[in-house]
């Protein structure tokens, strides 16, 4: 498996037959924190009506079976994409199909213990992706697919039609429960409008 980091440190996986390169997690509170700070970011105020749905906790105090908290939830689609444009490259959220295409991708690619060091030994891995990295390993994770947490972590927006948006993916049912083939089933609508903790995002961009 190849990867890079983007600007804020945390890695994306390089996936040459699909042409895409895709955040390695739903995208967490620390990357996300590097654009409030910009001078033109949404700001302190904006942020803390996310952290009111999805308190922020710190990677250290988290576990295996907390690391969720390290994820940014309760965001918008308009909002994730405007995080996307700042972190530049082309990035965007993924098409329905761009997402199932990873999710097989990633689950038929085995994770060796080499990948493992070479991911840990990363000098452009910022010390927060390290420590992601560390709560994931923690899980036993046997192929790319669990180590991404496409399968355990947020419903992650995906882009579905001309300004329409849902949610794909299997969170754990201590964190949100529901039942789902996001191979199969159409992605999510909220019930309701307002944000929801359990939604999430990653990115993904095309490989030149």
């Amino acid at each position: 498996m190849q990867w890079s980091c983007d600007r804020t440190g945390f890695p994306v996986l390089e996936l040459s037959e699909l042409r895409l390169a895709v955040h390695l997690w739903p995208v967490c509170k620390p990357q996300f924190e590097r654009y409030l700070a910009e001078p033109n970011g949404p700001g302190d105020t904006w942020y803390e009506q996310l952290l009111a749905v999805w308190p922020r906790a710190s990677l250290m105090n988290l576990d295996s079976q907390t690391y969720e908290s390290a994820m940014i939830g309760g965001i918008q689609p308009a909002e994730a994409q405007a995080f996307a444009k700042w972190l530049g490259m082309g990035f965007n959220l993924p098409t329905t199909d761009a997402w199932r295409s990873v999710d097989r991708a990633l689950a038929a690619s085995p994770l060796t213990q080499d990948d493992v060091t070479s991911l840990r030994s990363d000098r452009n891995l910022h010390r927060t992706a390290g420590r992601m990295l560390e709560l994931v390993l923690q899980l036993s994770p046997q192929n790319w697919g669990q180590l991404a947490l496409l399968r355990g972590g947020m419903l992650e927006w995906v882009i579905n039609g001309p300004k329409t948006f849902g949610g794909l993916g299997v969170p754990r049912p201590h964190f949100y429960s529901m039942i789902m083939n996001p191979q199969r089933d159409r992605p999510v609508q909220p019930l309701r409008n307002g944000r929801h903790k359990f939604f999430g995002f990653r990115l993904v961009r095309l490989l030149q």
